[in-house]
C-alpha cells in the first residue's frame, strides 16, 4: 500500500482538511483507504494539526455523492460509521480530493443513526449558492444513505432476534 494525500474542500473551494492515508484499493467505482489510529490531519478552519484517535476504512465513491468512514479500530468509542454527503471523489497525481456538502450521518455504537449539520447545510446553501442540480444530488444521496442505514438496521435486528453474529 502506498500513502496518498487526501484533501477535502467546501463547495466554494476553501480548504477543509488534509491528511495522508494508505491507498488500499481502487476500482472504476470506489477508492478504499486505510487511516491508522494516531494519523495526523491538518484542519484548515482551526489552522492546527490534530491526531485521529480511531483507525478507519474510508470508502470514497467516484460516482456517488457521499463517502463512508467505517471505524474499524475503536479508541474514541464515538461512532461505528460516519457518512459525509459529498461530491464524487477525484483521484489524481497528488492524491484524492472531495468536496464536503455539509450534511453527515453518524451511526452510534448502539446502532442509532443521527443526521448532522442541517443548519450548516442550509447556511452554506445560501452563502455558496448551491445550484438546483447539486441540491438534487444531495437529496438523492441522503435518500440512498438513509435507505442503506435502514436496511443495515433491519439486518442487525433480524440477526439479534435469531441470536446470530454478523461477520
Amino acid at each position: 500500500m502506498r500513502k496518498v494525500k487526501i484533501i477535502s474542500r467546501k463547495y466554494d473551494g476553501t480548504y477543509r482538511d488534509e491528511y495522508e492515508a494508505f491507498l488500499y484499493t481502487e476500482t472504476d467505482e470506489i477508492i478504499t483507504l486505510l487511516s491508522l489510529p494516531g494519523s495526523k490531519y491538518w484542519d484548515h478552519r482551526k489552522a492546527a494539526w490534530f491526531e485521529a484517535q480511531d483507525g478507519l476504512i474510508e470508502i470514497h465513491f467516484k460516482h456517488k455523492w457521499y463517502n463512508v468512514r467505517h471505524i474499524c479500530e475503536q479508541v474514541s468509542r464515538a461512532n461505528l460509521f460516519y457518512v459525509n454527503i459529498t461530491m464524487p471523489a477525484i483521484i489524481h497525481a497528488i492524491g484524492i480530493e472531495w468536496i464536503d456538502l455539509d450534511l453527515d450521518y453518524r451511526v452510534h455504537l448502539d446502532n442509532s443513526v443521527e443526521r448532522l449539520d442541517q443548519t450548516e447545510f442550509e447556511q452554506n446553501m445560501q452563502l455558496m449558492r448551491y445550484p438546483p442540480d447539486l441540491m438534487e444530488h444531495v437529496k438523492m444521496a441522503c435518500r440512498e444513505v438513509e435507505l442503506g442505514l435502514i436496511s443495515r438496521a433491519i439486518h442487525l435486528i433480524m440477526n439479534d432476534k435469531l441470536n446470530c453474529t454478523i461477520k
